[in-house]
């Protein structure tokens, strides 16, 4: 099975986790921790707990906010002790969804795609509307 493991600062993982539910339903197989400024566990030990509780045959995905922040480092030094594990930094709504819905083992090919699509998505859309128009308008020309 798929495991998808959401890390990062404050709320934002929390929040993603109830997004992607709001869409799909409740998913046994969806996580959310985060560092915090009260925390009683770290985000790094909070990852090995939820590790350690996976089935050897899981497939695990964690997604970090900011690449070469707390988060994203803290679970790089998990590779040593899982290296398995696949390490995203990037985590949007649109990627999430992605590996939320694909089942089974996931090829270097087949992320890499995933993650292209999840890119695309972040979008300046008032220039692309700006574009849009102004074209129209050298056409209506």
């Amino acid at each position: 099975m798929n495991k998808i493991i959401l890390a990062s600062h404050g709320g934002m993982s929390a929040g993603v986790k109830d997004t992607i539910q709001m869409v799909l339903g409740d998913l046994p197989n969806l996580y959310a921790i985060a560092t915090t400024r009260d925390e009683t566990e770290s985000v790094a030990e909070a990852a090995r707990r939820l590790l350690d509780s996976f089935d050897a045959s899981d497939n695990v995905y964690i997604l970090t906010d900011v690449l070469g922040g707390s988060v994203n480092n803290d679970m790089m030094t998990l590779l040593g002790d899982y290296p398995d594990l696949v390490i995203i930094c990037g985590m949007n709504l649109s990627l999430v969804l992605a590996l939320a819905l694909t089942n089974g083992p996931i090829s270097s090919e087949e992320l890499n795609g995933l993650i292209g699509q999840a890119r695309e998505q972040i979008v300046n859309c008032t220039e692309m509307l700006r574009s849009a128009a102004q074209e129209e308008e050298e056409d209506i020309l």
